[in-house]
């Protein structure tokens, strides 16, 4: 161990020791803290105030006051907290009946609530709660709300009204005639009095109705008290119906229609209420139960008017034309307005056309107009052991071959861009009028005309026959910095020398033709593969994947590996772009595999690397035929005995067949 070392040690012990010295000190302090703690309380309680003894009258009398005294403050402090608990629950208690009287039960019930939380000793805020769960048919909580209502004050009245109408509209009648007749015992008042009388023979009629019907002689009897009864009922009725005509002239349908709603259960033999509710659900976009309603109220009465009109509307728009014409005349023969006829009458004329058009009928629920009416249907959660152990059909992926291409109509098959042919610009002007230089080339008629010479006249057989001009071939690329080398073809002396015995413009024409008869055979003794060597050398490097692109299009397979082989220095990826199609990865494919070097795999790796480079790689990838799968392998293995880098097979590998 070396000087440093040593040090070192020495140095973590000394920290470890301060360390340990400093945590005793702590320990010590946190002792004496505990001693003086339990040190305190007996020095306090010599302090306290000992009750004086009892032989002491008059001490004893002074003593007992002052705890009188001090009881009393304390119940005073309890009072006023009391009283700032009920202020604040009366404050929530006047804002959640403002919201009961909006209808806005929801928010009525969260403020009561609070009331509730806040002071909860009045048998007011579960009785009010409670009416809001009867509103919302919360039938449960509000007899619960009753029920603590009834417990904080038997006297409360209120909450045994709130009970009998939950019992009435559950349907426990028995239980909702008990409450009425708790009522009658408890109360004073002379309105609450009489609305539970009421009441209680309405439900009392209601339940001998459920009951088996007497006899005769007992019916006879009763008659009389049970048109009393239902003239009670149906007064009650119409308190509600008066209600519904109140909120639909503030066009609030949807309370307009729970008052209908709820004289229709206390008396449920009124075409009116069933009329005006249809109206409701006109309004509220719900066809159905208008439609519903619609024919209750004609079968409880087929003279009234209104209900005829509301069904005919409802067929109108589902397209049950001729009926809403039956409905319409209906109307017309039981009103006796004059406007409602005169509108009648307009409609009438209006459904007759549709008939007669024979106008297709509209589709029986309006999509836009159901969407209140739609329900949400939730996705069903399986456990796993309940779930479908059958596997999923796997479907095979089928190359297309040319025996099933030819089964396929050649209409449906887009002809591939390198079978397709360059239509002449020439060919184009002429379809459009159009002038821009070209001649098309068309081929010469040959007129045989022997028969109108004698058979030694050569002179006048030259004189007219047409001069041989060779079809001018198109060049690919211009040749650039070379000359053409000339091959010179056994040419007549004939031919080079001037005609004789003839006038001047005749020898020009013979000697023309002779010179395009030679340079014609000079054409034809070009060897081909000087022309592809000269048109390679003049491939220039592209600016933009366009100029590519058309380059490409017009070379054929030697050309096409020169070029790519031209551009194996240069960025291939940004020429071919976004306009890579599987078309033309097969073409590069086809001419890498077909033109593969071993001497030159740099090119094929670098052109490979620039396609593999391409954002659409991955979806052209599945896209290959086996050709083009096969083509990949093979260049793959060539690639992998050679001195490529196995990265670069391995990533070209993963690409483009994996």
């Amino acid at each position: 161990m070396n000087s440093i070392e040593s040090q070192l040690a020495v140095r973590n012990k000394c920290d470890q020791l301060q360390k340990s010295i400093k945590e005793l000190y702590d320990w010590e302090e946190q002792i004496k803290q505990k001693n003086s703690t339990m040190v305190r309380p007996a020095d306090n309680s010599e302090s306290k105030a000992l009750p004086p003894v009892r032989s002491d009258v008059e001490a004893m009398n002074k003593f007992s006051e002052d705890i009188a005294s001090a009881e009393k403050q304390d119940h005073g402090k309890g009072e006023t907290a009391d009283k700032k608990m009920f202020a604040n629950a009366e404050v929530l208690k006047e804002r959640g009946n403002k919201q009961c009287k909006l209808g806005n039960y929801q928010e009525a019930i969260e403020l009561y609530t609070q009331a509730i939380e806040t002071y909860g000793n009045n048998a007011a805020y579960y009785s009010n709660r409670a009416l809001c769960y009867m509103n919302l048919e919360q039938y449960d909580e509000c007899l619960a709300d009753c029920r603590i209502a009834i417990e904080k004050d038997p006297k409360y009245i209120k909450a045994y009204y709130r009970r009998m109408q939950a019992y009435e509209r559950l349907g426990e009648n028995e239980q909702a005639i008990a409450e009425c007749r708790q009522i009658l015992q408890l109360s004073q008042d002379e309105n609450e009095l009489s609305a539970a009388k009421r009441d209680l023979a309405r439900i009392e009629k209601r339940l001998a109705d459920n009951k088996p019907q007497p006899s005769p002689s007992k019916a006879k009897t009763k008659s009389a008290e049970v048109d009393s009864m239902m003239a009670l009922v149906k007064q009650e009725a119409d308190k509600y119906k008066e209600l519904g005509n109140k909120h639909i002239a503030r066009k609030d349908f949807d309370k307009a229609e729970r008052s209908y709603t709820k004289a229709i259960t206390l008396y449920g033999q009124d075409a009116v209420y069933y009329t005006n509710r249809s109206l409701c659900y006109w309004n509220l976009k719900d066809y159905d139960k208008c439609l519903a309603d619609c024919n209750k109220a004609i079968q409880l009465d087929e003279t009234y008017f209104r209900p005829y009109y509301r069904r005919m509307q409802v067929r109108e728009l589902r397209g049950a034309y001729q009926s809403a014409v039956e409905d319409c005349r209906k109307f017309l023969e039981l009103t006796t307005d004059e406007k409602q006829k005169a509108t009648a009458e307009k409609d009438l004329l209006r459904l007759e056309k549709l008939v007669k058009t024979d106008q297709p009928a509209k589709q029986a629920f309006v999509w836009s107009e159901v969407k209140k009416n739609a329900k949400l249907i939730k996705f069903i959660q399986k456990p796993p052991h309940l779930r479908s152990k059958t596997p999923l059909k796997r479907i095979p992926i089928q190359e297309v071959g040319k025996a099933s291409l030819s089964a396929i109509d050649s209409k449906v098959l887009p002809t591939p861009p390198s079978a397709r042919k360059n239509i002449p610009d020439a060919l184009i002007d002429k379809m459009f009028n159009n002038n821009t230089g070209e001649r098309l080339i068309e081929p010469e008629e040959k007129t045989n005309l022997e028969h109108l010479f004698p058979a030694n006249s050569t002179k006048l057989r030259n004189m007219f026959s047409p001069p041989t001009t060779p079809t001018e071939q198109k060049k690919p690329f211009p040749l650039a910095n070379k000359a053409t080398p000339i091959v010179k073809s056994p040419v007549s002396h004939e031919a080079a020398k001037p005609v004789k015995n003839l006038e001047p413009t005749m020898q020009r024409k013979v000697q023309n033709n002779n010179i395009n008869q030679v340079n014609q055979e000079t054409n034809e003794n070009v060897p081909k593969k000087a022309t592809t060597t000269m048109a390679s050398t003049a491939l220039t490097i592209p600016k933009s994947s366009a100029q590519f692109y058309t380059t490409w299009s017009g070379l054929d397979e030697n050309l096409r590996y020169q070029y790519l082989k031209k551009l194996s220095k240069t960025s291939l990826n940004k020429l071919l772009g976004a306009s890579l199609s599987n078309e033309m990865l097969s073409e590069l494919l086809h001419i890498l595999h077909k033109r593969f070097i071993p001497d030159e795999l740099d090119v094929v790796a670098h052109v490979l690397k620039e396609i593999v480079r391409n954002e659409t790689i991955e979806i052209l990838s599945l896209m290959m035929n086996k050709s083009d799968r096969d083509a990949v392998s093979d260049l793959l293995k060539h690639m992998a005995s050679s001195n490529i880098k196995k990265e670069d097979v391995e990533l070209l590998r993963r690409k483009l067949i994996s």
